[in-house]
């Protein structure tokens, strides 16, 4: 399932997952059981499986993720490989 305003790039391939509106894929991306919200961008040759991607984070080429939860706007660095994690912007209180 995908949102209005997603696209897809070549060779993709989307399995039981659910991708929110304006979602962008590149090309060579593998999504697995997961759910990418709203706004998220996936670049080039990522694999996401058993995730959860929140608005607006960015996944740049060559990411992998599995079992893993990722914040809103963060962004997970070319090359990446996170497993069974939770990555996010740290929120400082202010007083």
């Amino acid at each position: 399932m995908a949102g209005r305003g997603s696209s897809l790039g070549d060779k993709c391939s989307v399995k039981r997952s659910v991708l929110g509106a304006n979602c962008r894929l590149g090309g060579n991306v593998k999504i697995i059981n997961s759910v990418l919200m709203d706004g998220v961008i996936v670049d080039d040759g990522c694999h996401v499986q058993n995730s959860i991607v929140c608005n607006g984070a960015h996944l740049q080429e060559r990411c992998s993720l599995k079992d893993t939860a990722v914040g809103p706007d963060y962004v997970v660095t070319e090359g990446s490989e996170h497993r069974e994690a939770t990555v996010a912007k740290s929120r400082l209180a202010s007083f």
